[in-house]
């Protein structure tokens, strides 16, 4: 039976709206009361956008003129948004259709991609049943005419089930308050100023000291680096960003999963990130960064199970700044890219695990800690059994130094003797501290030996010309002793101790 009245039309128009809505497979992007309704669809792989608009025309050329205004806000939302090849359904309801002809006066090129629907008395339940087909909708049964519910009724229920269905995001949204989030900036800060009271956040010896992630120390036993360095940050740019991440990011997901939840992901993620530095790297590192990762790795767990509110709310920012420090990490040689990649899928994975508050999937969850074990296992076991256990000539020198600092000669003289052993080309440098921990301990044709080999790789090396002479005259190599010293002062004539050696090595002497 057609519909014939302005009122059968509005109760139409409303029953339309209501029924995309309560289906939930609908939101509304924007609802007038007057008759302009536009609709998104909740599945994003649809990519369907609906605009509604309760009007009766009496020409085509207004028609006309809607549709191409349409199609430019259409082509003005392509370009904010990401996804381009969304599908606008363009949705007239009218009494009576326009007197004249108005198909062909349409731009086809500027409307692609928007598919017009007119709804009028000739046609209402042909036209209701294409458009319903065309969204992969079951089609309808609406009551005929006037009788069920009411215009206001049908608003009222629509902005009812509107108001709860967006309540219901907020509480997925917030569903906890952040604290730990707050306690974790804390320690990073408090750490950070041990680092720079016991000597410095940029010194590498001071960060080893305090657990930063050093594999010779791992491989020997002390597995608590691959935590500590978690809470370690190096210089205060390194502290600022991760700072700074943390507090949005952490905020965010904590909110979202609780406060045990967030702890559980964000250590995981840390751990394991320091696991996959420890496999994939062999430099000192330390930072938060893994676990932050995590943390992106959690809102993305998020996307998956609340797919259509992810990309409505913080989606397409999560995927590009992830995306953007990914890239950033393999372009710039010092960033350990490794330890943000594991953090990443350790914290997405943990997320299955712990999985959203009031909301268990026993499979899921099961799946996810049986793969997070697998990862950090298999990346464990190629850390310590296969991995490059080659170390920083630079760093074991600093440590070397670090333990002549502090009179531990032995172990200083084993440290470097490991490391000229293992190295094919080592620096003067490492020489020339090895030959110091040789003169402390005695071994002076050794340290005579190696003061030789620094100064054949660094001619201008004043103080190792200095420290061959002390060894030669000590080995009553008076000649040597007097050729090393005069080298030492042409390259540095300022020095009193040279000058003294010198006029102690003199022949009347």
């Amino acid at each position: 039976m057609p519909l014939t009245t302005v009122l059968e039309h509005d109760v139409l128009y409303w029953r339309i709206v209501h029924k995309l809505i309560i289906s939930k497979e609908y939101r509304i992007i924007r609802l007038d009361e007057s008759g302009e309704t536009w609709l998104e669809s909740i599945d994003r792989k649809n990519g369907k956008l609906l605009r509604l608009i309760r009007y009766d025309m009496d020409w085509g050329n207004w028609l006309i003129n809607d549709i191409h205004q349409v199609a430019k806000t259409v082509s003005q939302l392509k370009k904010q948004s990401l996804q381009k090849n969304f599908i606008v359904y363009n949705i007239y309801l009218s009494t009576y259709p326009p007197v004249d002809d108005w198909e062909h006066r349409i731009d086809s090129q500027l409307t692609a991609g928007i598919k017009t629907y007119l709804i009028d008395s000739r046609n209402s339940e042909e036209q209701i049943t294409a458009l319903f087909n065309d969204l992969h909708f079951p089609v309808p049964t609406f009551p005929i005419g006037l009788e069920g519910q009411n215009i206001f009724e049908l608003i009222r229920s629509i902005q009812t089930f509107d108001k709860n269905q967006k309540q219901q995001e907020q509480k997925l949204l917030f569903a906890s308050k952040p604290f730990l989030t707050y306690v974790f900036v804390a320690i990073n800060l408090v750490m950070f100023l041990l680092l720079e009271w016991f000597g410095s956040s940029t010194d590498t010896t001071t960060l080893i000291r305090f657990g930063a992630k050093f594999n010779p120390a791992i491989y020997d036993g002390e597995w608590w680096r691959f935590i500590t360095p978690v809470f370690l940050h190096i210089g205060i740019f390194h502290l600022f960003m991760n700072t700074v991440a943390l507090y949005y990011l952490g905020v965010s997901v904590e909110r979202i999963y609780g406060t045990w939840r967030f702890f559980l992901v964000y250590l995981i993620s840390g751990i394991v990130g320091v696991i996959a530095s420890f496999a994939f790297t062999n430099q000192v590192s330390a930072g938060a960064s893994g676990a932050i990762f995590g943390c992106f790795g959690a809102l993305l767990y998020f996307g998956v199970v609340h797919r259509s509110l992810f990309f409505r709310t913080m989606g397409m920012n999560v995927i590009f700044v992830v995306i953007l420090n990914l890239v950033i990490g393999f372009a710039v040689p010092m960033v350990d890219n490794s330890a943000h990649i594991g953090g990443l899928v350790a914290g997405f994975l943990a997320s299955a695990f712990v999985h959203l508050p009031n909301h268990k999937v026993i499979k899921r969850q099961l799946v996810g800690i049986v793969f997070l074990v697998l990862l950090s296992g298999g990346i464990l076991h190629y850390g310590y059994f296969y991995a490059d256990r080659s170390v920083d000539p630079i760093v074991t020198a600093q440590i070397a130094q670090q333990l002549i600092n502090e009179g531990d000669f032995e172990k200083a003289n084993d440290l470097l003797s490991n490391l000229v052993s293992e190295q094919e080309e080592v620096l003067p440098e490492v020489y020339f501290l090895l030959s110091f921990t040789e003169i402390k301990l005695g071994d002076l044709l050794a340290a005579a030996e190696h003061l030789e080999l620094v100064i054949q790789g660094k001619k201008d090396f004043h103080e190792a010309y200095y420290n061959l002479a002390l060894v030669y005259a000590e080995l009553n190599e008076v000649d040597k002793a007097r050729v090393a010293i005069e080298k030492a002062i042409v390259l540095n004539p300022d020095d009193q101790d040279y000058q003294f050696l010198y006029k102690q090595l003199e022949p009347d002497n």
